[in-house]
């Protein structure tokens, strides 16, 4: 399986790449930088040992800075807790027109590419092993330390989070909407108002969390796929929990694996709240899309959107 992200072209220069990691490595040519992918960031392997990221020119300015210092941030607290390996940023520029982050390659390959050809057995042993992980990102002692370390400095109040919902629903549905035919807005409206109106989906044991959490972000040994590493923290925050748990696509047996073996707190609701945050998934790439011009992101947002939809039919 080839995520979006995978096929996505870089939109920085492999002379700008150069220019803006010259500082660190003088020496640094063309052939030494290879592209990866293009998610949020773009990455790329450098001299064969080190990974590079710079954010997508959207945003390539302050905003980039500021993502890039909260993913340094949670980083160097997050190591501390868990006890699979997680990037170390060794090289860092808060330059608006290029920020970037650079750490020492992590052996491995994304899970996603070759998790579909694992065996039962093979997908019970990593699920067991990523539970671990999600348990210890999750604990309520990396949590209590990072608040009172300020790592984490914004509140989370699950009101502000109930009303945050309601207003990303009107704006999707002025923005995406036109966009789509009447069994996909019925589609939506229906997940939207599902969540909005149960008041236990706003009551829930919140943590820091991965934020961005898919296979693709899960690194193993391509001979013996034990787990080499867990990268992308750009989006680590306080958040609902659930949100790292969005397996749908990867069948039951390893969403059941997960969840049979998390020593959080799985709340009565906490498989409506990961339908809904599983759901909602591709309106970003759609809306992103549509607020960018970018027509391929658009169209990864409707596949992800149509295999919600038969995931969870009305």
């Amino acid at each position: 399986m080839t995520l979006f992200e995978e096929k996505r072209a870089a939109d920085i220069s492999l002379t700008e790449v150069i220019d803006g990691i010259y500082g660190f490595f003088p020496d640094i040519e063309e052939p030494d930088i290879r592209f990866f992918y293009h998610g949020t960031y773009n990455v790329f392997e450098v001299k064969n040992q080190f990974i590079f990221r710079i954010p997508d020119k959207v945003f390539r300015n302050h905003m980039g800075v500021k993502l890039i210092q909260n993913e340094l941030k949670m980083l160097h607290h997050i190591q501390k807790y868990v006890s699979v390996v997680i990037p170390q940023p060794i090289y860092l520029s808060i330059d608006p027109d290029c920020p970037l982050m650079g750490y020492k390659k992590i052996e491995g390959i994304p899970l996603s590419k070759c998790y579909y050809s694992t065996s039962n057995n093979e997908k019970i042993k990593i699920a067991k092993e990523v539970s671990k992980f999600l348990s210890e990102l999750h604990s309520d002692e990396l949590f209590k330390d990072a608040i009172s370390k300020g790592i984490v400095e914004t509140p989370f109040l699950c009101e502000i989070y109930r009303e945050n919902w309601e207003k990303y629903f009107e704006k999707i549905q002025m923005t995406i909407f036109k966009s789509m035919n009447s069994t996909q807005k019925r589609w939506i409206t229906n997940l939207f108002n599902s969540f909005l109106n149960e008041k236990k989906n706003f009551k829930f044991k919140y943590t820091i969390i991965h934020g961005d959490f898919d296979i693709s972000n899960i690194l193993v040994d391509d001979k013996t796929f034990e787990i080499t590493g867990i990268v992308d923290f750009e989006e680590s925050r306080i958040y609902d929990p659930a949100a790292d748990f969005l397996f749908y696509e990867e069948g039951d047996l390893f969403l059941n694996e997960l969840l049979s073996n998390y020593k959080g707190l799985l709340e009565t609701n906490f498989k409506k709240r990961m339908k809904f945050l599983y759901g909602r998934s591709s309106l970003g790439y759609i809306e992103f899309g549509v607020e960018n011009n970018l027509p391929n992101m658009i169209e990864a947002g409707f596949q992800k959107l149509k295999i919600a939809m038969s995931k969870f039919p009305l």
